[in-house]
């Protein structure tokens, strides 16, 4: 392959109109604030809309956004964005970040809000299954062909890349399942240049273009000290009962500098929209009584992406040392001499409790907590659970994964001296908008819960220390179970 240390070597000769079109870069800070005809900008957009996708599954989505308070919030959340990422500047390139304003909210006179819709079934899913990220780059492929129709149209498009994602898509009032791909701002440009701002402001030089394009034979002649990759590493991150807001700051550094990310069902579909979009996003849910993914199956995958030197992170609902086959994964990466570290979460117990205002403890009620899970690897009621324990009132017991099999549960509790008006509350989807709240009775509950048609994550809090007034609904327990006296514990 012919080398030159010229970055742009073709600017001599005479430029064909697509030459034009993609030397005249996408980064248009500065805007003039004429309107934009509504023809030119329904040809724009149809041209952007005829660009090729991934199983012709057209995945993006795009808003027009024209009332001023909702441009005024999304700027809002670029200042936020940009001050806050001005932080990892220091010296002379601070100075600089500082100086490149984005002055295009104002004066654009279109704005633009594109989404990957993750939930469309178009394209019947061709190519998803070995490469999931397929329809962010779909999308991609639509916002370059806007470039140039744009261009083509004698206007420019800046993308605003410093934003908070999950912020914008509140603003927007996205759908659960659409991906801020990029918020566009498209008008006519003050000042016309074929290099980039940043480039013409010192930011960033274009880099030879041999660094970027090279034979295999090259590559391998010249990278074979490298071409065996360093191992990556597995991070296991509790993904919290679903409030983005209750991720560490440690889990989301964990998403954000992800290679590979490998997610259970239950994750909450916001907190995805914190990884890093470059990562390779893989569904390897476990649905309860459905085809799922084999636990084998997630040991191997993880293996064999560290294997090639990603940085791989398994998403986890809740908290992945609670109930999450962590200790599977954990000696599966040890014995392939895989590095492992584990973030934790806030589980879905915590998270269910905080949520209703009740404690899991009380000093005079309740002198022990205890998780238990509803089921074995058969779907089954675990046959060693210590009943005695279930049973005893000193205690609060939270109950794991107990749709199936909670009659079971609470007749033999019962059976082993469990008062059946001991309360009972069980949560689904727990901290999250659409969470479901069932206060009944250790006797009743099983009953009630199975007249209801619930979908997501459920669990159930047994105790004397959850009686009362409960949570922030202001609901109380039934009649039959909310004035009965409570015996204090003897602390003796």
């Amino acid at each position: 392959m012919t080398t030159t240390n010229d970055p742009h070597p073709a600017q001599s000769a005479p430029h064909s109109p697509l030459e034009h079109l993609v030397r005249w870069r996408r980064d248009v800070r500065r805007f003039r604030r004429d309107a934009v005809p509504p023809e030119v900008l329904d040809h724009v957009l149809r041209l952007a809309d005829l660009a090729p996708s991934v199983g012709n599954s057209q995945p993006w989505r795009v808003l027009t956004v024209e009332q001023p308070d909702v441009r005024r919030a999304i700027r809002a959340n670029f200042e936020a964005a940009r001050a806050a990422s001005a932080l990892q500047y220091g010296g002379d390139q601070a100075d600089l970040y500082a100086s490149l304003k984005l002055a295009g909210f104002d004066a654009a006179p279109v704005h633009l809000a594109v989404f990957c819709d993750r939930g469309s079934g178009q394209g019947h899913g061709l190519g998803q299954q070995t490469m999931p990220e397929a329809l962010e780059q779909s999308c991609a492929c639509m916002i370059t062909v806007l470039w140039l129709a744009a261009r083509e149209a004698g206007l420019g498009l800046g993308w605003v890349s410093i934003l908070d994602p999950v912020a914008a898509c509140a603003t927007l009032q996205a759908p659960e399942n659409w991906k801020l791909a990029g918020y566009l701002l498209l008008g006519y440009p003050e000042e016309e240049h074929l290099d980039p701002e940043l480039e013409r402001h010192g930011w960033q030089a274009r880099t030879p273009f041999e660094s970027r394009f090279q034979t295999l034979q090259e590559f391998s002649r010249t990278q074979q000290p490298t071409l065996i990759r360093s191992t990556g590493s597995v991070t296991l991150v509790g993904a919290g009962p679903g409030d983005p807001d209750l991720l560490t700051v440690k889990a989301v550094r964990a998403l954000q500098t992800a290679d590979a990310v490998l997610f259970d069902d239950l994750v909450a579909k916001p907190i995805l929209s914190l990884v890093r979009k470059s990562a390779q996003l893989i569904d390897v849910g476990k649905r309860g009584y459905r085809t799922s993914c084999k636990q084998p199956d997630i040991n191997a995958q993880l293996i064999e992406l560290a294997a090639q030197g990603l940085h791989v992170v398994r998403l986890k609902s809740g908290d992945p040392l609670v109930f999450g086959r962590a200790g599977e994964e954990i000696a599966a990466c040890q014995q392939a001499g895989i590095t492992v570290q584990v973030i934790p979460g806030i589980t879905s117990a915590q998270g269910a409790a905080a949520s209703l205002g009740v404690s899991l403890t009380h000093r005079d009620y309740a002198r022990r907590l205890q998780f238990i899970t509803a089921h074995d690897r058969h779907g089954q009621l675990p046959p060693d659970i210590d009943w005695s324990a279930v049973a005893d009132a000193a205690a609060t017991t939270v109950v794991y994964m107990p749709k199936r099999t909670l009659p079971q549960l609470t007749a033999i509790a019962m059976a082993h001296g469990l008062d059946p008006a001991t309360p009972a509350i069980a949560v689904a989807n727990a901290t999250r908008v659409d969470e479901w709240v069932l206060r009944s009775s250790v006797g009743e509950i099983a009953e009630k819960l199975h007249s209801e048609s619930i979908d997501g994550p459920v669990l159930v809090m047994i105790g004397e220390a959850l009686r009362g007034e409960g949570g922030a609904s202001g609901a109380s327990l039934p009649a039959d179970t909310a004035k009965r006296t409570l015996t204090p514990i003897d602390p003796s």
